[in-house]
């Protein structure tokens, strides 16, 4: 099967948001393109036949209701995920030739996958193993950044994905490599896998990519599994592409219960102390914000519908992401995108709850 053609431009994101506008701050412009302020999130659900079905129509309602960023990992759901929204690409394409021109989608790669269709083995040995790609210790340890890795998992998310190119591909948790090398180590380790980046966005297969996070820049500036976003940001620049490198997105958790990329000013810019989103705002980097509701865990007097408004209602923030695989799930989280942003004394009240 060809793969589909195409990626996010600004035309074509300009045509689906006019297409798709509820109101005023429904979409937010970033690098040029028009990203909806709620993303759908694919990282829930078991390996299943029954949840394939639950996201396939899932993804098609988010994305005729005004949604156009997609996220997901290699990893996520054995591989599963990606498949399923290439499966809802397809069909959405038949209908609306010109459809991937509007939609922001980002993946990821460093944990190492199983396949949910075909296995339940740890590893993939034949992908990763046997061509030299990982060794036994990546496997035991379960993650990798190495170049070729990075490499040979793109290249399986595009054939997962059935594109020929990725808008945004990160480097997912990073900093778990810090439990093995010492900062010095993992920051050099970080600048090779960036040059890969560079040339995989040379070769035309993505876009722009970035950091996605657990721990990283929510953690203390003397934790050991703290990444310094000037530091990262200069792994990329020292890159051949210099100053035109295309790191130029992070992701990370943010929600009322780890409110720290907005309360915490851990990262430390030119002899100045910021938090993570004042500081990838400055950078004018595209920020995405996991675990937005939580997973859905109940706060007393908090609904799911004011959660996702706080977060997207911080300043900084491109897009927050929503693991929705229910389609109804999808039109009621989505309602809040006609509403206009959380006054800011309601906002700060909001994310402060939980400190």
């Amino acid at each position: 099967m060809s793969l589909l053609k195409g990626y996010a431009t600004r035309r074509g994101m300009g045509h689906y948001r006019d297409t798709h506008l509820r109101g005023r701050d429904h979409f937010c412009e970033r690098e040029g393109l028009y990203f909806s302020t709620v993303g759908i999130g694919t990282y829930l659900g078991e390996a299943s036949d029954e949840v394939d079905d639950l996201y396939f129509e899932a993804i098609k309602v988010a994305i005729v209701e005004g949604c156009n960023v997609i996220d997901t990992a290699l990893n996520y759901r054995g591989m599963r995920s990606e498949r399923i929204i290439g499966r809802a690409l397809r069909a959405l394409s038949k209908e609306h030739s010109h459809i991937r021109e509007g939609l922001i989608i980002s993946s990821k790669s460093g944990f190492i996958p199983v396949d949910g269709e075909r296995c339940k083995s740890p590893v993939k040995d034949r992908l990763f193993l046997e061509r030299g790609v990982i060794d036994q210790e990546d496997i035991e340890f379960g993650h990798s950044i190495n170049p070729e890795f990075i490499r040979e998992s793109l290249e399986l998310s595009l054939e997962n994905l059935q594109l020929e190119t990725i808008d945004i591909y990160f480097l997912h948790n990073p900093e778990t490599q810090l439990e093995r090398w010492t900062p010095e180590e993992f920051y050099g380790s970080l600048r090779e896998a960036f040059q890969c980046l560079e040339d995989l966005v040379r070769e035309g297969k993505l876009r722009m990519y970035g950091a996605a996070t657990w721990s990283g820049y929510r953690a203390d500036c003397n934790a050991p599994d703290y990444l310094s976003l000037e530091r990262v940001r200069k792994a990329a620049q020292t890159t051949t592409a210099g100053k035109n490198h295309h790191f130029r997105v992070i992701q990370l958790p943010i929600s009322l219960l780890m409110p720290e990329a907005y309360l915490k000013r851990n990262q430390r810019f030119r002899g100045k102390w910021y938090t993570t989103l004042e500081l990838a705002e400055r950078l004018g980097l595209v920020v995405f914000s996991s675990r937005t509701i939580d997973k859905g865990r109940e706060y007393p007097g908090i609904s799911i519908a004011k959660r996702i408004q706080a977060i997207r209602s911080l300043r900084g923030v491109t897009s927050c992401l929503v693991g929705m695989k229910n389609p109804e799930h999808v039109k009621e989280n989505l309602r809040v995108v006609g509403l206009g942003k959380m006054p800011p004394s309601e906002l700060k009240e909001a994310m402060t709850i939980g400190s």
